[in-house]
């Protein structure tokens, strides 16, 4: 029982670390009420197991020394992204084929998925392929040109590679939908990455944090009825709510 404890305990270890980027020694032995000696034999544990690298009174993910070209978004409400990011993650067989989108809500999804094993990631994101690139995950990247805003892969070299593959989830962002019937994107050449992955995905889920409820841009890549959820956070409001509710499925994660 006590060693089924210390498994259990160090795996929560090494997915706080991995999502959140960093943590204290004093926080994880409030967390899970054990001494300081503990918690240091957990953090050697697992920085032998390459998952963490220890610090000055706590420990840092290993994920932490790589390139952040969307560092200021994700920054932006992070508690709610990383939420509806882990709601997502529990939606994920093991062994299934995915798709996750380019933005700062997948890159939470991302992180939580470095630590799984066996998926089949399909991306379009270089931020999402470099966070994913030394997990026990197999990670395709798609060809195409790059677009500096997003660091995505777009153009006919992403979608003549996505449309000869067959997915089971994809996992898309959206630059906003008020005003539209449906999810949108900043330009068309990133529009037509998510309609090729939408016609090769069984089901295809839309992560967003609720204030894209009330921001726009100029396309919009697909309508709801071919969203089969959309998960966002509490933040929604209830008109927008009773809005989209009459043409998507919405899981609103809470933030407590």
């Amino acid at each position: 029982m006590a060693r089924f404890l210390t498994e259990e305990r160090r795996n929560k270890i090494a997915e706080n670390i991995v999502a959140n980027g960093s943590i204290k020694v004093s926080d994880l032995m409030e967390q899970f009420s054990v001494s300081k000696e503990t918690i240091r034999k957990d953090l050697i544990y697992l920085e032998q197991s390459g998952i963490i690298k220890k610090s000055h009174g706590g420990a840092l993910s290993v994920l932490e020394r790589m390139e952040r070209p969307l560092k200021d978004r994700t920054m932006e409400a992070m508690e709610q992204k990383q939420r509806i990011a882990e709601y997502a993650a529990t939606l994920i067989d093991e062994n299934a084929i995915i798709f996750i989108d380019a933005g700062s809500t997948n890159l939470c999804l991302a992180k939580l998925l470095y630590l799984r094993k066996s998926l089949t990631i399909f991306t379009n994101s270089l931020s999402v392929a470099n966070i994913l690139a030394e997990s026990e995950n197999q990670v395709h990247v798609c060809g195409g040109f790059l677009n500096a805003t997003t660091m995505s892969l777009v153009g006919f070299g992403a979608t003549s590679f996505l449309e000869k593959v067959c997915m089971d989830l994809a996992f898309l962002g959206s630059s906003g939908f008020h005003g539209h019937h449906g999810p949108t994107s900043i330009d068309f050449t990133d529009a037509e990455v998510k309609k090729t992955v939408i016609h090769s995905t069984r089901k295809n889920i839309v992560l967003a944090h609720s204030a894209k409820a009330r921001s726009t841009a100029v396309v919009e890549y697909t309508s709801w009825k071919d969203i089969a959820c959309l998960i966002t956070d509490t933040g929604l409001h209830d008109k927008e709510e009773q809005s989209l509710s009459r043409y998507v499925k919405i899981h609103k994660v809470d933030e407590s």
